[in-house]
């Protein structure tokens, strides 16, 4: 007689993700994609400087109603990405909520080691809840990479303006994100 024992792996759901958060180690940011809780790696120098870069662009709009969010994505119930930003609307009293994805305007993720996970995973979630745009900022490739709906093809910008589609008047100058650029991606 011989005994066999199945090891099943359960999605969690972002309610016992959160119920998790107590025995994380703080010094990490955690993802849960589906079902799967992603450890991210500790954001590098040339990380903070293209986000610093790309907040600043972004603010200096001072477009009322436009909020860079910096926090988790509810994408449904197991998928809860921490994008580095995410352009939402604010409510009608100028509060950010906690956004879900048919809140989010634009989605970036600035990738220095996570390129193969931002443009195969994180890019079918955005899509399958259908996030109308998202970046993926390719720092070792000096690139932004844009996605759109329906099929989210890509288009690459090297230099120039890019602006979010849902905020046309808002331009990002791409080539000064990775202006002198110090430090390994």
């Amino acid at each position: 007689m011989s005994l066999h024992t199945t090891v099943e792996a359960r999605k969690l759901t972002i309610r016992e993700f959160h119920a998790l958060e107590p025995v994380l180690d703080p010094d990490y940011r955690y993802e849960l994609l589906d079902g799967k809780i992603l450890v991210m790696p500790v954001p590098g120098n040339p990380h903070t400087t293209v986000w610093r870069r790309l907040r600043r662009q972004l603010l200096r709009h001072e477009r009322p109603g436009l909020y860079p969010w910096e926090g988790g994505l509810v994408l449904g119930d197991n998928d809860e990405p921490w994008p580095d930003l995410t352009l939402v609307a604010l409510d009608p009293e100028g509060r950010p909520t906690n956004p879900n994805a048919s809140e989010a305007k634009l989605v970036v993720e600035i990738s220095c080691s996570t390129l193969s996970r931002d443009t195969h995973e994180k890019l079918q979630a955005y899509q399958a809840a259908g996030v109308p745009e998202y970046w993926v900022i390719d720092v070792s490739g000096r690139r932004v990479l844009r996605h759109l709906l329906p099929g989210y093809e890509t288009q690459a910008f090297s230099a120039g303006p890019l602006s979010p589609q849902a905020y046309p008047d808002v331009t990002i100058d791409v080539g000064a994100l990775f202006q002198d650029l110090k430090g390994q991606p």
